[in-house]
């Protein structure tokens, strides 16, 4: 029997603790092993939390399962996994050749992103202490200057003051006009 490649995804009960958890990957472990089927690799991606409820549970651990196995015994695999009443959901899925070279290559320029962004971050807070440090030592002697009086601002106050008094119109009084008026009314009475 030629064996392919598979990736065997499973979510385990959320509720369950972390040790419940781990025994369930034994078991599923176990139960490879012994149907002798190779597997290359076991990644935990933990707890998530699911974006609707299956069988009335919110959250979900993650596991896939890399294995190399034959076709047939793939469906002796899944007929375990429906029977656990631990596990919510499962996909086994057959990887090309084309599918692993993508899968790895993405993992490669991930990995290089990864790197480069830690490094940025690195270099980022390096610089962040170094201004802390430089800003901590200009503090001291801004400290130590001595104040400034503060006599020059009351006399631009009373500047100020004096150019609205300046800017102020004086009043202009009524009381002559009014009296004209009524002059003029008085004699244009009399002259008729």
């Amino acid at each position: 029997m030629s064996k392919r490649y598979y990736e065997s995804y499973i979510i385990f009960d959320g509720n369950l603790e972390d040790a419940g958890i781990e025994e369930e990957i034994t078991k599923y472990e176990n139960l490879l092993l012994k149907n002798e089927i190779e597997i290359n690799k076991i990644d935990r991606m933990g707890r998530k939390r699911l974006a609707y409820p299956i069988k009335k549970r919110q959250n979900g651990y993650y596991v896939c399962f890399e294995i190399s196995a034959p076709p047939q015994l793939i469906t002796k695999i899944e007929r375990a996994y429906v029977l656990d009443e631990n596990i919510l959901r499962y996909l086994t899925i057959f990887m090309s050749i084309k599918a692993l070279k993508e899968k790895d290559e993405h993992l490669k320029n991930r990995a290089i992103i990864q790197s480069k962004f830690e490094e940025i971050k690195n270099n980022a807070a390096i610089l962040e202490s170094e201004k802390l440090k430089e800003g901590a030592a200009e503090i001291v002697p801004v400290a130590e200057e001595p104040k400034v009086k503060e006599e020059p601002k009351v006399k631009e106050e009373s500047k100020v003051k004096e150019e609205s008094k300046v800017k102020e119109e004086p009043k202009v009084k009524e009381e002559p006009a009014v009296k004209e008026e009524t002059k003029v009314i008085e004699e244009t009475k009399i002259n008729e």
